[in-house]
């Protein structure tokens, strides 16, 4: 090729390449991305014909260090091109699951004609697991240079880094022998892109505390001066205590004080676009808003900070909102929320309940207000978190508030969040608990904008006149935002980002499937992993053993084993492979499934279902003793007859609702006519055009021993998909057409309105007489959907059909 190029896609198991070859070592694919262990690495072959051609290249690799614990990860690389070291131990920015691009110049002399070999290598001393999404490669022309990531230094070390001073105070005029008293931490970043680390500042505080100092030419140090609120001044010094590319080291900043600025300049009458601002200043967490600052060539600049100008930043304008459930029979559903009228509310019919809003842009917001309902007062909610989320995937938490009360009907109350918010497209109230009813209802919920900051004031550069200086808010930082919690228990299917529908999607695409195909199969089939149980002197060499039923289950040091309840199976969940269609359960650890003894009246009652994550401390557990009141002995809790699990099918798929099978290579239609045979019909042809084009054949038979797919013997109220959810169907295949990325948005609310509060969806099913040796029906665990996305396997509940 004339200009080499290439990318490789670790987003996606196997990995998705371009114009490459890919080795790797210690590496294992999770979810949506690929980790790489310490002593691990990745290496990328690609072809170069003329190597003349390509002054230099652009490397971007993306990716991200997880957290260690609840201290930042550690897990630096080494990235080797044709055997020269690029960059040495490079640590990429840490997050919860959040990639971000680290960009460098690859000079067009390392460049050979024929093969060329990338290598990125994790440290051996890695703490942490370094996850990679995604590596390129493009040939740039020398006069361009590459566009770093806003927040990382460039190759030449020029950006400004995280400076941390210790401090402390005595009155002025003091004599020398007053001892000097300790002051809030120091903390000041300063960023114009011009590399110069500042001699001199000054700034003032909102509660009219000001300082002024000089930093010492050797580093060592600063002095100067400060006057309190009150008036009274005093001598003031540093000594230094720390210092960072940004933005290491700013976890414990209070939000207020970071920002950051698109600029512009005044010249001859007339503004100008200038190079943007970041700007940090803390001494103590009192936000500021006056800073002077003078470099060490000479520029300086002076800052005055205020509300960002009415109709600076967009208005949070809802377009959308759902629930977990609403009771749409009396017309008390979400929509209800966003109205004006007080005569209307939103109810659930459950003790909690979230409020997904989906906003028309990205907005910050810095307060919400709730409005209590016109009756019970003990519906009201009480416990919640607000969480927001840019793909409806990953949410942060933004507040928590527990034991909140309403003092009567109709009430608005406001809730500031305690910190600067970054903009967010959805929005979650998650409902934990309310005052005690078995309903929860809200007559409104409103979101307030954050207006942000802006400054106004000059600059001068050395040698030339001042000149105006001012701004508009820019997009707060993602290294600003709070620590990504866990996907709240509430999450829902993504609506504008990359899920694991738009991926099954793009490799259906890749292997030549129609969208109207996928969209048909993405709405009818649930996929399923099938088992089965064997004597575990029956396992043979071929057979590949995923868990076990029965027997004493290997449990973590701090998880209960319930008096009464069967411990009943554990599911490896690494040994499982995956199939294209993900049945969204995590590959990692175990799972294990516990069943109360008179599992056939605890239909519906929450089920102990615990998820051990890799690395977590386990033993073996005894089964708990007991003893009853009026007994004179011990009794044991009973311990099922151990069994493997073995794997059978790894590619099923579980067709929703019953009239529609597959038998012996044909299709049973089961008295389908009219209207419901032709919807039936086109769903197998969209089957047989995927066998056909991926040259797959998911196995469509439903069974009892499995993970995911649709139970074998539903209750009819989970089995309500009838005519509308067909129609509906084929509305999405025409909506989807232009519109893909909606799929999740349209299959939810469908989902929804065919069950009336659901779905819930099977997690996992045995036959009782392959468990319990006896009996006909089925025992498994079902999960509502939005659980199932969000990994709350606590919420998991049992399941009995007959």
């Amino acid at each position: 090729m004339g200009s080499p190029g290439f990318s490789a896609d670790f987003s996606v198991d196997p990995v998705r390449v371009s114009g490459t070859d890919v080795r790797h070592r210690l590496c294992r694919f999770s979810g949506n991305r690929t980790g790489v262990a310490a002593g691990g690495s990745v290496t990328l072959d690609f072809e170069v014909a003329d190597p003349r051609d390509v002054p230099q290249g652009r490397l971007t690799v993306e990716a991200y260090v997880s957290l260690f614990d609840s201290s930042r990860g550690h897990a630096p690389v080494d990235v080797v091109f044709q055997g020269e070291t690029l960059v040495s131990d490079f640590a990429v920015p840490c997050s919860k699951d959040t990639p971000q691009d680290s960009v460098l110049v690859v000079p067009g002399r390392l460049l050979e004609r024929g093969t060329n070999t990338l290598e990125i290598r994790v440290s051996p001393e890695a703490r942490s697991v370094f996850w990679l999404h995604r590596i390129t490669f493009e040939a740039v022309p020398e006069q361009v240079r590459p566009e770093l990531a806003p927040d990382e230094e460039d190759e030449a070390g020029r950006a400004a880094p995280v400076l941390a001073f210790d401090t402390e105070y005595r009155p002025a005029h003091a004599s020398p022998a007053t001892p000097w008293q300790r002051a809030p931490r120091l903390l000041f970043h300063i960023d114009r892109g011009e590399g110069s680390l500042p001699v001199h500042l000054g700034w003032r505080r909102t509660d009219g505390a000001e300082s002024a100092v000089d930093l010492r030419a050797d580093g060592s140090g600063f002095e100067g001066c400060r006057r309190a609120a009150d008036g009274t001044v005093y001598e003031y010094r540093g000594r230094p205590a720390g210092r960072w590319a940004f933005p290491e080291g700013l976890e414990n900043t209070p939000a207020p004080a970071l920002h950051r600025f698109r600029t512009q300049e005044r010249r001859d009458d007339a503004w100008q676009d200038s190079p943007g601002l970041r700007l940090l200043m803390d001494d103590g967490g009192v936000p500021v808003d006056r800073v002077s600052w003078r470099d060490r060539r000479g520029d300086s600049a002076t800052v005055m900070l205020h509300a960002a100008p009415a109709g600076a930043g967009p208005g949070p304008e809802v377009v959308g909102v759902r629930a977990s459930s609403e009771f749409v029979a009396a017309d008390e559903t979400a929509d209800k929320v966003l109205d004006d009228s007080l005569d209307t509310k939103w109810l659930t019919g459950s003790n909690s309940g979230h409020l997904v809003l989906t906003l028309a842009r990205p907005t910050a917001v810095e307060s919400y207000c709730l409005t209590s309902a016109n009756d019970f007062p003990e519906r009201d909610p009480r416990d919640w978190t607000l969480y927001g989320s840019d793909d409806g995937r990953t949410w942060t938490a933004l507040d928590t508030r527990v034991g909140e009360a309403f003092a009567g009907r109709h009430e608005t109350r406001e809730f500031h969040l305690r910190a600067k918010s970054p903009a967010y497209r959805q929005y979650c109230l998650d409902i934990v608990r309310n005052s005690g009813a078995r309903e929860t209802q809200l007559a409104r919920v409103r979101l307030t904008g954050n207006s942000g900051k802006s400054f106004t004031g000059y600059h001068r550069r050395a040698d030339e006149d001042p000149a105006g200086y001012r701004s508009t808010p820019a997009t707060t930082p993602p290294a600003t935002a709070p620590a990504a919690a866990p996907v709240p228990a509430s999450a829902v299917a993504p609506v504008d980002g990359v899920s694991c529908t738009s991926a099954f999607r793009s490799f259906a695409r890749q292997h030549g499937v129609s969208d109207d195909a996928v969209t048909r199969i993405l709405w009818m089939v649930q996929p399923s992993v099938h088992l089965a149980l064997k004597d575990p002197h029956e396992v043979g060499p071929r057979d590949r053993v995923v868990g076990h039923v029965g027997g004493l289950p290997e449990m973590p040091l701090d998880a209960p084993w319930e008096i009464g309840h069967y411990f009943v199976a554990s599911l490896d969940l690494a040994a499982i492979p995956k199939q294209p269609l993900a049945d969204n359960v995590p590959r990692e650890g175990h799972l294990l499934l516990f069943a109360e003894e008179d599992y056939h009246a605890a239909e519906n009652s929450v089920a102990p279902v615990i998820h051990v994550p890799p690395g977590t401390e386990t033993a073996v557990r005894p089964a708990p003793v007991y003893r009853y009141d009026g007994d004179e002995e011990d009794s044991v809790q009973e311990v099922l007859e151990r069994q493997a699990l073995v794997l059978e099918c790894a590619s099923g798929w579980d067709i929703l609702g019953w009239p529609l099978r597959e038998d012996g290579g044909g299709w049973e239609y089961d008295g389908l006519e009219g209207e419901e045979r032709l919807y039936a019909e086109q769903f197998v042809a969209a089957v047989e055009e995927y066998r056909t084009r991926v040259g797959v054949r998911p196995v469509v038979d439903r069974r009892s021993a499995k993970l995911r797919g649709v139970e074998l013997n539903p209750p009819y109220w989970r089995a309500d998909y009838g005519i509308d959810f067909l129609r509906k169907r084929e509305e999405a295949v025409i909506m989807l057409r232009n519109n893909p990325e909606r799929f999740d948005e349209l299959y939810g609310k469908a989902l929804d309105e065919a069950q009336g509060g659901g779905p819930w969806l099977n997690l996992v099913e045995f036959g009782e007489d392959s468990v319990f040796d006896q009996g006909d029906g089925e025992l498994g665990w079902i999960i509502n959907r939005q659980d199932l996305l969000a990994g709350r396997f606590d919420r998991v509940l049992h399941s009995y059909n007959c």
